[in-house]
């Protein structure tokens, strides 16, 4: 009887020895190898997947004062007592892809305000970087900001200049984007307004 008591415990021993070597052999640390993130997780950006850069605004001084020559009128989307012209020869779309240009509004009684100004069409938004004097010299603003394009029913040229000349057959559509010319010739040859067009940016 005590023999094969001591058979069993025998045994048993060596049964929770052999557990005990095979699950201590089998674990495997749930801590990340050094230098190597955890699965599932990914540090910077994806291989071969270029990382967002911030927009940035370019730093651009006025043109030269709007000239008579360069002058090209445009017709607004709405009522109005004024002329609105655009001098060609100072629009430019920079790295930042914004719209540049001297606007000029000649009033009912023949009188001409210049401004220069800036349009994003990305954001639907305006921008007045100078004023003209009546020497014909710019006053530059000294924190100018960017501002909504309202659509309104009276003067409506920053919404008119958006949607239907610089940003929907503009910007938005050409080849490269940037192309400064052909903003000019939509300006000089303007495509005919179709609210139909599904693709007509909205305010």
């Amino acid at each position: 009887m005590i023999a094969r008591a001591a058979g069993r415990m025998a045994w048993r021993g060596a049964a929770a020895a052999a557990l005990i070597a095979l699950f201590g052999c089998s674990h495997v640390s749930s801590e990340p190898t050094k230098g190597i993130p955890p699965r599932g997780k990914q540090e910077g950006p994806l291989p071969g997947v270029p990382e967002e850069q911030p927009w940035v605004e370019a730093n651009v001084p006025p043109p030269p004062y709007p000239s008579d020559a360069n002058l090209t009128e445009f017709y607004l989307s709405g009522q109005t007592d004024h002329r609105y012209f655009i001098d060609t020869s100072s629009l430019t779309v920079g790295p930042d892809r914004v719209v540049r240009f001297a606007l000029v509004i000649r009033t009912a009684q023949g009188i001409d305000n210049a401004t220069f100004a800036g349009l994003r069409c990305s954001e639907r938004e305006w921008k007045d970087y100078a004023y003209g004097r009546d020497d014909r010299t710019w006053s530059v603003s000294h924190a100018p900001q960017w501002r909504r394009i309202q659509n309104i029913n009276f003067n409506n040229y920053q919404a008119t200049l958006y949607q239907d000349y610089l940003c929907a057959g503009g910007v938005s559509s050409v080849a490269p984007a940037g192309d400064a010319a052909k903003l000019v010739r939509l300006l000089k040859h303007p495509i005919p307004r179709d609210d139909r067009n599904p693709t007509l940016p909205k305010l």
